[in-house]
């Protein structure tokens, strides 16, 4: 008769990688590629750097108040990262997220509001 034991759990082993970053995301940009996979990019908002600017001297030489900018007007988003996953990766990292918001809800005693 052959021994067969029945694995009734498993270990995961986290390790980053050389190239692991951490992102700030302030949005999502995404939909699904032409194979049916979702393609999410990530996105941190700022305001745009000034091309040139032009300040003041005073009389004895120090930089004074700004009296010219130059650059782009609006919001920039910088993307970050973009991430491609299956439907059921998707559906996980749902459901994970999901469990996220509502601990956090607990934690910090925030009511849902209902749009």
């Amino acid at each position: 008769m052959e021994d067969t034991k029945k694995i009734t759990d498993i270990d995961f082993h986290y390790l980053k990688t050389n190239s692991y970053r951490t992102y700030h995301v302030d949005g999502l940009f995404g939909g699904f590629t032409p194979r049916g996979f979702l393609y999410i990019e990530t996105f941190l908002e700022r305001n745009p750097t000034p091309t040139m600017t032009k300040n003041k001297i005073s009389d004895s030489g120090e930089v004074g108040d700004e009296i010219l900018r130059e650059g782009k007007a609006g919001v920039i988003r910088e993307i970050e990262c973009g991430l491609i996953m299956d439907i059921n990766a998707a559906k996980s990292f749902h459901k994970w997220l999901d469990e996220r918001i509502k601990e956090f809800d607990i934690l910090f005693k925030v009511k849902i509001k209902n749009d």
